[in-house]
């Protein structure tokens, strides 16, 4: 089950892309094991396999990568619904707006409590990994069709 044109993923911009962001996500939640949530492990999981599939050339390896960064999409969604949905007396964007601003202080209270790394961690895992992922959901659908593209001309 490798692909068929021999180039591994990791001689491609995506493949290299996702190995580094989710092996950066699943390293976090392996490191962080008994303190985080059960969505970053169920994440990191599927993260990690994903990592596999890039490092071993498997044939699947860009559905391997979209399915982690679906399922972490997901998990992120409804962790935030359900923060917003806390707060009963505002409306859903005035929710967001205030899950947000609490999440600033939550990362602040994070360096200084847990220091540099601990606070870029969370800077990470809150606010950086979301928009990487949809930049990763992007780059392998814009490769995929490109090569789908050379391969119906060539």
């Amino acid at each position: 089950m490798f692909e068929p044109d021999g180039k591994h993923p990791l001689a491609s911009v995506p493949g290299v892309f996702a190995l580094a962001l989710w092996s950066v996500y699943s390293l976090y939640a392996a490191l962080y094991y008994p303190d985080i949530l059960t969505s970053v492990l169920i994440a990191g999981f599927f993260g990690f396999v994903a990592c596999l599939a890039v490092l071993f050339n498997f044939a699947y390896w860009r559905s391997t990568v979209l399915l982690a960064s679906s399922v972490y999409l997901l998990l992120y969604v409804i962790r935030i619904v359900r923060m917003t949905a806390i707060a009963k007396d505002l409306s859903f964007l005035s929710a967001l707006s205030f899950y947000y601003s609490v999440s600033w202080r939550v990362t602040t209270g994070a360096f200084e409590e847990k220091g540099l790394v601990g606070g870029l961690t969370h800077a990470f895992v809150e606010y950086a990994m979301p928009v990487l992922v949809v930049a990763l959901i992007s780059v392998i659908l814009i490769s995929s069709r490109r090569q789908r593209g050379l391969s119906q001309t060539g």
